[in-house]
């Protein structure tokens, strides 16, 4: 399979088990969305994949990258096959767009320095992401979705050369965007989508089912289903999980998910 696969992935800090024996795929070419409530691990596990798990914690398992091994790979090649945008990225406010967006060039050189093959992939990642126009502005004068705009061109700098394996991880990237916003970012994931594999954790259930061709259900750490979302996301799944009792409607346009407390 063409993609990212976890295999028995497993994460421990001071003896509590954040991820647990965890399986589950994300093939090229589609989005696949993390859910799951609350502290069921899902950060942990794109930070885990990405390599960037506390240093006092325990990992085990295996990632792979179009049955690469991702997990003993040094940080360096690491960083050029995939990309973390997390939900809180540090930002200088001074920086301009295009200057946070050549940091993502940082692991394919060894000593600082851009060379102008290097300022053509920035600028690539820039017009990609939609955030040419906000190039020369400081960071500190943007709108949330101008920044989710900018951290996702600096993700897209770090991808290797054509024909290369690669893979995308955002945490919560519709978090703190109005419904404009949301729609417009998960419109640009799709289309980054369509030579990689790229993972994204969502609070929203509905917007998982409408924009993802893939979800993972997890809790406890635990992977509880993984298919298709309707497959995935049913009212007893959701009752089990959240502790909540769901409508789903469906149609040609998006989902609607509805929900109650199950004592009411």
């Amino acid at each position: 399979m063409r993609g990212l696969a976890v295999e028995r992935l497993a994460v421990a800090v001071r003896g509590r088990m954040l991820v647990d024996d965890a399986s589950w795929t994300a093939p090229a070419g589609q989005i696949t969305a993390l859910v799951g409530p609350n502290g069921a691990g899902k950060s942990t596990m794109l930070r885990a994949i990405a390599g960037v798990v506390p240093e006092r914690a325990s990992r085990s398992g295996g990632v792979l990258l179009d049955g690469e091994r991702l997990d003993t790979m040094p940080a360096r090649e690491r960083a050029r096959r995939i990309a973390l945008v997390e939900q809180s990225t540090d930002a200088v406010p001074q920086l301009t767009a295009r200057d946070a967006v050549r940091l993502g060039r940082t692991p394919h050189h060894r000593i600082l320095g851009f060379s102008l093959g290097d300022e053509a992939r920035v600028e690539a990642a820039l017009a990609d992401a939609g955030a040419g126009p906000l190039a020369d502005r400081q960071l500190g004068e943007l709108s949330g979705g101008e920044l989710q705009r900018v951290h996702l061109a600096r993700a897209l700098a770090q991808r290797p050369a054509a024909g290369e394996p690669s893979a995308l991880l955002l945490d919560e990237p519709t978090n703190h965007l109005d419904v404009a916003w949301q729609l417009e970012l998960l419109a640009l994931v799709r289309r980054l989508a369509d030579d990689r594999a790229v993972v994204m954790t969502v609070h929203d259930l509905a917007l998982a089912a409408t924009h993802a061709d893939r979800v993972v259900l997890v809790d406890g750490g635990r992977v509880v289903a993984e298919g298709s979302p309707d497959a995935v996301l049913t009212a007893d799944r959701i009752r089990s999980v959240y502790g909540v009792e769901a409508t789903i409607d469906a149609a040609p346009d998006g989902v609607a998910i509805r929900y109650r407390r199950m004592d009411a």
